[in-house]
């Protein structure tokens, strides 16, 4: 028979969402827009922010510039809820988009 504490143990482990250490966000982010949005958007500035314990991400994309901006919108959405699929302590992810092309 199993303790509530094992049982917990158990119950994060299978959990889908992982624990990412401060320094291993960059990579996820980068991987995420490579593997799911690779014509899309291009990645410019990541900029974690720790808040007791959690993480708020800012990341600034250029797209190209023929892109609607609902279309844009769309992505980014789809792009935020990637984001917070891969960690469970990143809480909130803000992209700031920009059309045209990467800068300089």
């Amino acid at each position: 028979m199993m303790d509530l504490q094992e049982s917990l143990k158990e119950s994060v482990a299978h959990n889908s969402n992982i624990y990412v250490e401060e320094s291993d966000i960059e990579a996820i982010v980068h991987n995420i827009f490579s593997s799911k949005f690779p014509q899309k958007m291009v990645v410019e500035r990541i900029t974690p922010h720790l808040l007791q314990g959690k993480i708020l991400l800012e990341i600034e994309v250029s797209m190209p510039p023929d892109t609607l901006i609902r279309d844009a919108m769309k992505v980014a959405e789809a792009a935020e809820k990637e984001i917070l699929k891969a960690a469970s302590n990143i809480f909130q992810v803000s992209l700031h988009l920009r059309l045209g092309r990467p800068l300089p």
